[in-house]
């Protein structure tokens, strides 16, 4: 059995303003609140509901392999991958480019940590359909790894990059004061959330200064897309959704919100900021404010079949589609759950923002602005993609909240949900070799995604409300905690339930 860590002196008058803040927000609160104490919040953060064909029979055997080893082990954490990756060779910033005007182009404010397999991805696809070009980065002072290498392929290709650390958007004093790896999960957390709150309102501020206009404020396993299949395709989809959603209650009363013309395919370079001004012109009115709260949608660790990862590919492209989450998971949650697929995030038009307050909520960074972070999505025009990824690219760093809101529990339970299939997402690499040509998209793609059998160092990501939830052999009240209690308890108490 695990051994509970020391209660932190200020759990409770957290768990007091998590709750508080949570009924205010919406109902269902009691779900966000056990969450959050249960190191779900993050891990169980989004999903949608169905886009094309309904179920559709998937191999979990990834998933399954990762419950099974975590058996063998006598129930100990499941290693996390840190060794044997290739590495990316460590480089100094190289010059900048000229900076392309703010109203041409997207920004984004990103923060990082080990994130190198994830980069790669997120770099290239947002760099072909926003079209991202200013990119503010700060790299967590725990990381192991630094992103300079890669982000240097990007300035060769016409991003302006601004690399970061905590001096540039932290007091000196708290800057300068390193927090440890064996430090306490409640100290690591604050201090991760403070780093949050304190560098999007300096890169803001400083998008500002630049005369940058859209700017993002996602992770790197978060991708921004259209909440519609584009092109010639548009018609049937939208017909198809209408029916499915005829037929389920959350929808009644709701009005879906459609595009003035036919939406582009994320296989079009730079389409999405052309397709937001084209929007906004003809008076849609989810792109009329200075903020845009975008919905996200959970993407589960199911694994595609390998002709499902290589439909639409070109073969000229020589990178393993294994290796693209954009391509390797396809299933999502539900789209009107917001418990599952988590709060919005928002895209602001800095040019039309005159004053950048403290964040409190990175879901709502200027409440005057933003709206409410539950953002329905049957009325949003854009959505995030949000890939929990993997058992080894989700334990590949070494968390602050490892055992808290991050932990394998936690990522098992949220690993097999998704029924639902999404595929709108996938035109982009097509679009991005069809613009750069299969070389100079393979070298740019290099590195993406982890190698498949990739071995790896022990850590402990086992929850550590363990014991608590094994304490007693039934949970009673919100039925999010009752199921994934149910979860905890036949993973480690039944013997009979063996992985398949």
């Amino acid at each position: 059995m695990i051994e509970k860590p020391p209660t932190s002196p200020n759990k409770k008058a957290k768990k007091t303003s998590a709750l508080s803040y949570v009924f205010l927000v919406l109902l269902g609160i009691s779900v966000c609140s056990f969450l959050q104490m249960r190191g779900l919040l993050h891990a169980y953060d989004s999903i949608g509901s169905n886009d094309q064909d309904a179920t559709h029979p998937q191999t979990t055997s990834a998933i399954e392999s990762s419950l099974h080893a975590f058996k063998s082990a006598g129930k100990k954490e499941p290693a996390a991958i840190v060794e044997d990756h290739e590495s990316v060779a460590v480089e100094d910033p190289i010059p900048n480019p000229e900076p392309t005007i703010g109203s041409e182009s997207f920004s984004a404010c990103l923060l990082v940590m080990d994130d190198n397999h994830r980069l790669v991805e997120w770099m290239a696809y947002h760099y072909h359909v926003l079209p991202l070009r200013y990119l503010v980065i700060a790299v967590d002072p725990r990381s192991k790894t630094s992103p300079t290498a890669i982000l240097n392929r990007w300035r060769t290709m016409g991003v302006y990059v601004e690399e970061w650390d905590d001096f540039n958007f932290m007091r000196k004093d708290i800057a300068s004061n390193k927090i440890g790896d064996d430090q306490d999960l409640q100290i690591k957390r604050d201090r991760h959330r403070m780093r949050q709150k304190n560098f999007y309102q300096a890169c803001l501020r400083r998008m500002k200064a630049q005369n940058r206009t859209y700017t993002t404020l996602i992770d790197t396993d978060e991708y921004i897309t259209y909440n519609y299949k584009g092109g010639d395709q548009f018609e049937a989809w939208e017909k198809k959704r209408k029916q499915i959603t005829r037929k389920i209650p959350i929808y009644k009363g709701k009005t879906r919100v459609l595009p003035s013309s036919v939406p582009p395919t994320t296989g079009e370079e730079g389409a999405l900021l052309k397709f937001i001004r084209t929007e906004q012109k003809a008076g849609t009115p989810f792109f009329q404010g200075a903020c845009i709260s975008c919905p996200r949608l959970q993407f589960g660790s199911k694994e595609s079949s390998e002709e499902e990862r290589k439909h639409g590919i070109p073969e000229s492209l020589k990178i393993d589609p294994f290796r693209l989450d954009t391509l390797r998971f396809r299933l999502h949650a539900e789209r009107q759950d917001f418990v599952k697929n988590g709060l919005s995030k928002s895209i602001l038009d800095v040019s039309r923002i005159d004053k950048f307050p403290k964040i409190q909520s990175l879901h709502r960074p200027i409440k005057s602005i933003c709206s409410a972070p539950w953002k329905d999505e049957w009325s949003s025009a854009l959505r995030i993609n949000h890939y929990l990824g993997s058992w080894e690219a989700y334990s590949f760093r070494d968390d602050s909240r490892r055992g808290g809101e991050r932990s394998f529990e936690g990522w098992a339970f949220k690993a097999k949900e998704g029924d639902d299939t999404d595929d709108n997402i996938r035109p982009w690499v097509d679009g991005f070799v069809q613009t750069h040509g299969p070389d100079k998209a393979t070298d740019l793609l290099k590195d993406a995604g982890l190698p498949r059998g990739m071995k790896g160092n022990d850590k402990n990501w086992t929850i550590m409300f363990l014991d608590e939830i094994l304490s007693v052999n039934k949970t009673e009240g919100n039925p999010m905690r009752v199921a994934f209690d149910n979860f905890v308890r036949d993973f480690h108490l039944n013997e009979k339930q063996t992985p398949n």
